[in-house]
């Protein structure tokens, strides 16, 4: 599945939201003390880390707690010492997709505000290019025989549809016999089969 770093940061403060672990500032928009972005200086992704307060802030006006969970007035509430939000990768799949290796960030607990670049090249987007294959095909010149065409994904940006077109028309032998149907198939670089919406 591909994603965009927005994406994944919309799901990262969904379950803060769910959890409490926010605050409301004078403009009525959510405050989060962890955010991934995309670093395309140095072809990484970034958190950042954010050092809670303690009390509510007043920077610009009245600050508000959620109404329910970890900083709300019914739950644990504040912090009551100034703590940098830590994140534990403990899927080397998962931090894949966001450019880290199993661990936690920070490593160690902390009071300062900080970044976290990836430490491997983040997989937002995994599948490169597609393979065509179709079982009438008998292709000489690879060496799995059914592939028909490949091709990336261009400038499509995720979600969007993708457009191919190749240069010129690939003639190529198809298998002796009479076949009941024909069965196109689309598999990432990886020879594992795409799923279509």
């Amino acid at each position: 599945m591909d994603f965009t770093a927005s994406d994944i940061n919309r799901s990262i403060q969904t379950a803060l939201v769910n959890a409490g672990a926010y605050l409301i500032n004078p403009s009525g928009e959510n405050v989060f003390y962890i955010q991934l972005t995309e670093n395309s200086v140095y072809y990484a992704a970034q958190f950042d880390f954010s050092s809670t307060p303690i009390t509510l802030p007043t920077a610009g006006g009245t600050w508000t707690r959620p109404a329910s969970g970890l900083y709300s007035s019914g739950g644990t509430g504040l912090p009551t010492t100034t703590r940098v939000p830590r994140l534990i990768i403990d899927n080397a799949a998962s931090g894949k997709v966001v450019g880290l290796t199993a661990g936690t960030y920070p490593s160690a607990p902390a009071t300062v505000s900080s970044a976290q670049l990836s430490n491997i090249i983040p997989q937002i987007h995994p599948t490169s290019s597609y393979i065509v294959r179709c079982n009438l095909i008998k292709n000489e010149y690879v060496a799995s025989d059914d592939i028909l065409s490949a091709f990336d994904h261009g400038d499509a940006e995720i979600g969007q549809l993708i457009s191919y077109k190749p240069s010129q028309y690939a003639w190529m032998n198809c298998l002796n016999g009479s076949r009941t149907s024909i069965t196109i198939s689309i598999y990432n670089q990886n020879d594992q089969k795409v799923k279509l919406p």
